[in-house]
């Protein structure tokens, strides 16, 4: 369905309320926060028959009508984080990983104060094993908000990366915010025990 094609249905669901406005010409003049409202509202209506339209497409398994419906919901409404990071991984999903380094980068660009984007893109780069990128968007996450278990993510990505001092001190912060968060005590213990014995090593002589 082209983009033409559903504005044209969503036209014609909106119809009979506009059936009994007045003419153009009787139309009596609104406030700047009322027309932000209606734009805001048909936005709204279009994002979600965009969005609601992608479902049939991925059980059919047509990946090209899923990401053309994707892009066209970001390009709607920019401000919906999900349709930001769904796009990207659908993207990358297909080893298209520039672009979805982009969409990735646009909808952080969009949604600034959004720790699901961040956090989204760390995936990405933990799935392509590039650990400190992943930790970097992992820290931006966290600062930004993200909830437990996500945070421990940051840690884990520098614990791949090998910086296990970093990783133990992420656990330890992690610890002092949430006293019962026993995953992070696990792993905590462990570490401590991992970098006790690597420094009870003999040093080598040189």
């Amino acid at each position: 369905m082209t983009r033409a094609i559903i504005i044209i249905v969503l036209l014609g669901c909106l119809a009979p309320a506009w059936a009994a406005e007045p003419e153009p010409s009787a139309l009596k003049p609104i406030s700047a926060a009322e027309a932000e409202r209606r734009v805001g509202e048909t936005r709204d209506a279009l994002t979600d028959l965009l969005w609601m339209g992608i479902e049939p497409y991925w059980h059919k398994g047509d990946f090209d009508n899923c990401l053309r419906l994707t892009r066209q919901t970001v390009e709607v409404d920019p401000h919906f984080v999900e349709a930001g990071t769904s796009l990207a991984w659908l993207l990358w999903s297909v080893g298209r990983d520039d672009e979805a380094i982009a969409a990735y980068e646009k909808c952080i660009a969009a949604n600034p104060k959004s720790w699901k984007a961040h956090h989204e893109f760390g995936l990405f780069y933990m799935a392509r094993n590039k650990y400190l990128k992943a930790a970097e968007q992992f820290r931006a996450a966290k600062d930004l908000g993200a909830p437990i278990p996500h945070i421990h993510m940051l840690p884990n990505a520098l614990e791949k990366a090998g910086r296990l001092d970093e990783a133990l001190d992420e656990w330890h912060d992690i610890l002092r915010r949430f006293p019962d968060d026993a995953v992070a005590k696990r792993r905590a213990e462990r570490l401590e025990r991992e970098l006790s014995k690597e420094r009870s090593k003999p040093k080598s002589a040189t």
